[in-house]
């Protein structure tokens, strides 16, 4: 991104012109190596332009979250190129139902983004920063201290880390979101049909159900559709199509008609992608699993008064992730559960968790009433210098004896998730994967349902 600075006149830099074409032009000298331009307008100074990295300003920022799960790759990539008239590939959702867009700073994308508004809608465009007066070529831009309409979306200066909020975003995340298309590809949009993606291999079964889920929703309005890279998961093939049947490769896919995405954080975590909600449908699975874990979850539970309990330990814990999809505390959780007791009366609790110690912990604490699938579970301590439970598997496990245990690791995962959805409420430790299909899964029917790090964990956003 390019940011505006005082002239430096002390050092002679390539000299640009004020004018729609500013930034493209600074941009093809940064590609030969170029960080700083003096901006003139007709002979006349005005200011200069650095260049700086998105992803490495972004990750400085202190609202940035201290997780590698966030930090371990590309979040937001440079632009080095994009199209303001390309209309078909740009994504304006963002703004609609909304009559203002207020910026708090002024820079190469708040600027580019005010020029986009003013192109195609009839938005108030508001800045807190008055050197906007600097670009006259902009006629709608007006400076004021604070958004002058009650459907008003803000854009902040600092990283703003929550992408399910429409009134609310950081430059950066505003800006991919509008021309997330164009990073994407460079094919014109009247010959895109397809996108395939890829995913870390340390994604769980449930973290690509939800990434296939929401992508085919944002691409929709796009008539784009989605599928998996064939081979990109720690998951067979011979294994995704002995339990789904979702994600598969069209027949008629090639490079002159698919968009191949391959930068996982670039491409999910944010507002294009994840404001919508994971629908994970049980027609996504194969008849003949859905129809086991039915017969399966009659037997087991019958019709027994059950709560519904997923606890998110191990590697969640390892992950430091933050606010909601950081995982309240056992004592915590046991607490919620003993109150849910208190004052509902269940027959039974149903414990969904790959955490060892969480499964001993909870039947200590409710002696004869926890139910739960029989699986392999860990322990933080197993870790070790691991991060994810994806490594701990191969480090256990080879050869045939690791793709048996991906195989019963998933299977189990979708017996615990269907009954906890057939349960009669529902509480979580935490957001995750399991909590969108499950929710999924039940469609509403849960008499209660609670997400406890939502309110314990609600200062941490």
């Amino acid at each position: 991104m390019l940011s505006i600075k005082e002239y430096d006149c002390s050092n002679n830099y390539r000299k640009l012109h004020n004018d729609p074409m500013l930034f493209h032009n600074a941009l093809k000298a940064v590609l030969k190596g170029e960080k700083r331009f003096h901006v003139e307008d007709d002979e006349t100074v005005m200011f200069d332009l650095i260049y700086e990295d998105n992803d490495e300003k972004a990750k400085a920022d202190p609202c940035f979250p201290d997780s590698d799960f966030y930090r371990s790759e590309m979040f937001f990539p440079p632009y080095y190129s994009y199209d303001e008239n390309d209309r078909a590939k740009l994504n304006l959702e963002p703004f609609e139902g909304f009559d203002e867009v207020f910026f708090e700073e002024v820079n190469e994308y708040t600027v580019v983004l005010a020029y986009v508004l003013e192109k195609y809608t009839d938005i108030d465009i508001g800045f807190k920063d008055n050197s906007i007066s600097l670009f006259s070529w902009l006629k709608r831009a007006k400076c004021r201290n604070k958004p002058g309409k009650d459907k008003s979306i803000y854009v902040q200066r600092s990283f703003y880390p929550i992408y399910v909020t429409k009134d609310r975003f950081c430059t950066m995340g505003l800006f991919h979101c509008v021309f997330m298309l164009q990073w994407l590809t460079d094919l014109p949009k009247e010959k895109i049909k397809y996108l395939s993606f890829s995913i870390r291999k340390t994604e769980g079964i449930g973290s690509i159900m939800t990434t296939y889920s929401k992508l085919s929703q944002a691409l929709k309005r796009f008539d784009i559709e989605v599928f998996i890279e064939p081979n990109c998961t720690r998951f067979s093939s011979e294994l995704l199509s002995k339990y789904f049947v979702f994600g598969n490769a069209p027949d008629d896919s090639n490079e002159d008609n698919t968009i191949c995405a391959h930068s996982f954080n670039s491409l999910i975590l944010n507002h294009f992608v994840d404001r919508y909600e994971s629908r994970i449908e049980l027609s996504m699975l194969q008849p003949r699993f859905v129809n086991e874990m039915k017969e399966y979850t009659d037997e087991v539970m019958g019709d027994k008064k059950v709560l519904g309990v997923l606890l998110r330990g191990t590697d969640y814990i390892l992950a430091n992730f933050a606010g909601f999809y950081h995982p309240v505390s056992i004592d915590d959780s046991i607490r919620a559960v003993n109150e849910y007791l208190k004052k509902y009366d269940y027959d039974k609790i149903f414990v969904a968790t790959e955490d060892e110690y969480f499964l001993e912990r909870m039947i200590s604490a409710f002696p004869h009433k926890i139910l739960a699938v029989s699986q392999e579970r860990h322990r933080v301590t197993d870790f070790h210098d691991l991060k994810y439970i994806s490594e701990l598997e191969k480090k256990q496990y080879s050869g045939d004896a690791y793709n048996a245990s991906v195989d019963d690791t998933t299977a189990n995962y979708f017996y615990a998730m269907y009954m906890l959805s057939r349960c009669e409420s529902f509480i979580s430790n935490c957001m995750c994967s399991g909590v969108s299909i499950v929710s999924s899964f039940n469609d509403g029917k849960f008499v209660r349902s609670e997400i406890l790090s939502e309110t314990c964990n609600a200062g941490e956003q």
